[in-house]
């Protein structure tokens, strides 16, 4: 019997809204322009169809459409990734041989975060309750080669409410908030600045049962610490010589809208300073009362200049008008060590 071909759905017509939604600043209030602005609306419902699993076609056919769907599907439940299975082989236009041919070019497969159960070690000495229930839901989607389509197969019941505030507590944060945090943590923002920047009160006045801000979860800590460790770990040499490293930067940066001033010669007058566009803005807006330079040193190991002269690290700072403390809107290493 020939297979029936589905006509293509739109993605937005099955996949529900994130959940997580942005709180526009009200009239008369004060923000900073990089605080946390998100909230988690619980208690809604999950979509439902008349068969479990339900199978569609989306428009599209290549791999990076697969992934655009699987970030829109992400946008409430941050699925688990369970395996990616590539067809590198290519099949023939007339089949020779005997054997099945393969029915897809690619697929991938994701399972929901309460998926298993926990196996905790019988001297661990951990105690709290795992977010692992043994549910069952699921997605998987494939490029069909036979109609140069993407098939998604959706195991959409769950044996939990993913909606509830348990949930949110014990998954995962969602994407767009990790984004912000990787975005606070690139910028150079330690905890404690971040931390004062997920506390925006007047988003902290609309906590109620079915209202809760995304910046109040407990485990975003442990994420920032994480991100710092392993994303300003990254290999930021260009260049093995250090001068010309420094000039690379200073060319990506200025293609970036950065302000950047470099002097990167072997002397005494080394410079290199540096300002990103939100700190141009902060400056414009925040910075007509008070100007502070601090001086740290011995925060650079590298002895690249002659006569192992080290490199100081200044920093420029203004007065934030939210949380009344220091905010850095440039950078600058020299060879001078004036204090």
């Amino acid at each position: 019997m020939a297979e029936i071909e589905q006509a293509p759905i739109a993605a937005a017509d099955v996949v529900p809204p994130s959940s997580t939604q942005y709180i526009a600043v009200p009239p008369g209030v004060t923000s900073a322009p990089n605080a946390m602005r998100l909230v988690r609306h619980l208690g809604g419902t999950t979509p439902t169809f008349a068969e479990n699993p339900h199978r569609f076609t989306i428009p599209g056919n290549s791999f990076a459409e697969a992934l655009t769907f699987v970030h829109l599907m992400s946008a409430s439940i941050r699925w688990i990734k369970q395996r990616t299975t590539p067809n590198k082989s290519k099949p023939a236009a007339e089949p020779l041989g005997r054997g099945r041919r393969p029915e897809s070019s690619f697929k991938l497969e994701y399972l929901c975060p309460c998926s298993g159960h926990l196996k905790r070690a019988e001297n661990s000495r951990k105690f709290h309750e795992s977010v692992r229930c043994g549910c069952k839901a699921g997605f998987s989607i494939a490029h069909h080669i036979k109609t140069n389509s993407l098939r998604v197969v959706w195991n959409w019941q769950h044996n939990h409410d993913p909606t509830s505030h348990s949930h949110m507590k014990a998954t995962r944060l969602p994407e767009i908030v990790d984004q912000w945090l990787k975005e606070r943590v690139d910028s150079g923002l330690n905890w404690e600045a971040i931390n004062n920047l997920r506390r925006t009160p007047d988003v902290l006045d609309l906590v109620s049962p079915q209202i809760k801000p995304e910046g109040m979860a407990k485990r975003m800590y442990d994420r920032v610490r994480y991100l710092i460790l392993t994303r300003r770990v990254s290999l930021a040499r260009r260049d093995p010589n250090p001068f010309q490293s420094l000039a690379l930067w200073a060319q990506e940066l200025q293609a970036k809208s950065w302000n950047c001033l470099s002097d990167t010669a072997d002397s005494e007058q080394f410079l290199f300073a540096f300002q990103s566009p939100w700190q141009q803005r902060m400056l414009r807006e925040h910075g007509s009362s008070m100007i502070m330079l601090d001086s740290t040193h011995k925060s650079v190991t590298n002895y690249f200049l002659s006569d192992g002269r080290k490199i100081s690290l200044y920093s420029v700072l203004i007065r934030d008008p939210i949380v009344g403390k220091g905010v850095p809107i440039a950078w600058a290493f020299t060879a001078s060590e004036a204090e």
